[in-house]
């Protein structure tokens, strides 16, 4: 006659807890490691209607830095609800009063400018722990390459700010290394007069802000 064992009913809840907790080996990110970053309405300096570009490129912008237990994108209506509460300040007092309403790390903020049919896209990135921003600027000709340049500023937001490197982002640093062999094949004599050139970083531009409250 075979017997019969039994895990004790303790025991065999001790060992489930303990695997669902530890995730099969994988302990999930603190919730104070994940970032929060804010995008605000963009301001429109053109003299045509662009209210659909502004709400699209927002859109863009909060899909491609919305990052896996890494960067939580603030809502729409979240940051919605206390826009009216910002119409009597603006600049860097604006900014922080809306970090401290949406408990944000990170404020996004943006202007587009429409002449003549081209476009110039002007974004600031508030890192608010450390009292500091970055600037991220594009030029379009034309409509139909906003969606492209937009794209680029997300890369290298996502690399700059959150260290992340995406598919947009490697796409950059190849065409810069193509350029680099272009420019190396057609100007072989300054990179003779200039052997360190390569070899330089680019800064990643912050800079220093002070609260206003």
């Amino acid at each position: 006659m075979k017997k019969k064992y039994s895990i004790h009913p303790i025991i065999f809840t001790l060992f489930i807890s303990l695997f669902i907790f530890t995730g099969q080996g994988h302990t999930a990110p603190a919730k104070e490691d994940i970032k929060t970053i804010a995008i605000l309405p963009f301001q429109i300096n053109a003299s045509q209607e662009l209210d659909y570009i502004r709400n699209g490129m927002v859109r863009m912008f909060n899909s491609r830095l919305s990052w896996r237990e890494k960067v939580t994108v603030i809502p729409k209506n979240a940051i919605a609800k206390h826009l009216p509460d910002l119409d009597d300040i603006s600049g860097t007092e604006r900014v922080a009063r809306i970090a401290r309403l949406t408990h944000s790390n990170f404020i996004l903020t943006g202007s587009i400018t429409g002449i003549g049919g081209a476009f110039s896209i002007d974004i600031n990135v508030y890192d608010i722990e450390n009292k500091r921003y970055i600037t991220f600027f594009e030029q379009s000709k034309t409509i139909d390459t906003l969606i492209g340049k937009t794209d680029k500023i997300a890369a290298i937001i996502n690399k700059k700010v959150f260290d992340r490197t995406t598919m947009s982002w490697e796409k950059i640093e190849q065409e810069k290394l193509a350029y680099i062999k272009e420019l190396k094949r057609r100007n072989p004599e300054y990179m003779m007069q200039n052997p360190q050139w390569r070899e330089k970083k680019e800064s990643p531009g912050w800079k220093i802000w002070e609260y206003l409250y």
